[in-house]
């Protein structure tokens, strides 16, 4: 079977066909004699192996491994590529969540977004200076979601912090009503669970 024709069988483009010969990872068996590459049944079985691999995130090289050596082990390369996975799922979700928090924000300009952005990774900082000063700036982002703030003040430990963060997001539920101009209630819930119980929670300089 000639290169284009496994291509088109296998959606193996012919490019990468050729590369998996220059790596050693798929050679094929014979060639015509005109010089084309031939594969053979047991060529494209070897393709398709490879190709699986591939699909759960191993290397050229540990593909390569994984079918030359008899006595790879895959439990320990599976733990890893399991874990590396869980990690880019979890790099993946809090980016996910800073982006809903930017759309939420309705910035107009790219130094809004700035601006937003500078804010959500002040209060990710671990001084809790810098948390207390972003939550002083949130106060005054008239569209900052009431929600990205009760979700950092419930797990805000410093109790400085806390207050400015209940400070902003008491004004941004102030600011932001439904459209009976009513405040968000979960946001209220989280404010009255996340006070001190006395005082109006406005941060002290």
């Amino acid at each position: 079977m000639l290169i284009g024709e496994v291509a088109r069988r296998s959606g193996v483009s012919v490019r990468m066909l050729r590369h998996y010969d220059a790596v050693g990872l798929l050679r094929p068996t014979g060639r015509t004699v005109g010089g084309y590459r031939e594969y053979s049944p047991g060529d494209v079985r070897r393709l398709f192996h490879v190709e699986g691999l591939r699909t759960l995130g191993l290397s050229l090289a540990q593909v390569g491994e994984a079918l030359h050596d008899p006595g790879f082990a895959p439990s320990a390369l599976v733990a890893d590529l399991v874990r590396a996975t869980e990690e880019r799922l979890e790099r993946d979700r809090e980016l996910l969540a800073r982006l809903r928090t930017v759309d939420a924000a309705g910035p107009e300009t790219w130094a809004e977004v700035v601006d937003v952005v500078g804010l959500l990774r002040a209060f990710g900082s671990p001084t809790a200076g810098h948390r207390q000063q972003a939550a002083l700036a949130a106060g005054d982002w008239p569209a900052l979601p009431a929600e990205m703030l009760a979700r950092t003040l419930l797990a805000e430990t410093d109790p400085h912090a806390a207050g400015a963060l209940r400070w902003a997001l008491r004004r941004t539920v102030a600011r932001a009503g439904d459209p009976d101009g009513r405040p968000w209630p979960h946001s209220r819930r989280v404010c009255a669970r996340a006070s001190p119980g006395s005082g109006d929670g406005r941060p002290t300089r």
